[in-house]
């Protein structure tokens, strides 16, 4: 299911995975946005680090987070392989 965790906006997943719930959601809501990517995290190792309460962010979100220090990767100083990378509730400083 993608949805983004801080804009709301949703892909044809989120569509499908929501059918016979009282969610409401189609093609046609204000928050469809199925020509973005979505990035996850979950408990697999990645290449980046997502703030605390995020799983799911849309390419335009993750960008905002990356570029203001809030998402960091595995080429940045800040990098921690003993606690980044696996999914953690640890706020990124």
């Amino acid at each position: 299911m993608s949805q983004c965790d801080e804009c709301g906006c949703f892909d044809d997943w989120h569509i499908d995975n929501v059918a016979g719930t009282d969610e409401e959601v189609d093609e046609n809501h204000k928050d469809y946005a199925n020509d973005l990517d979505y990035y996850w995290h979950g408990d697999i190792q990645e290449d980046y680090q997502m703030p605390a309460g995020y799983c799911c962010l849309c390419e335009e979100c993750f960008g905002d987070f990356f570029s203001t220090g809030k998402i960091i990767d595995i080429d940045s100083p800040n990098w921690d392989a003993t606690k980044h990378g696996w999914y953690t509730n640890e706020e990124i400083k």
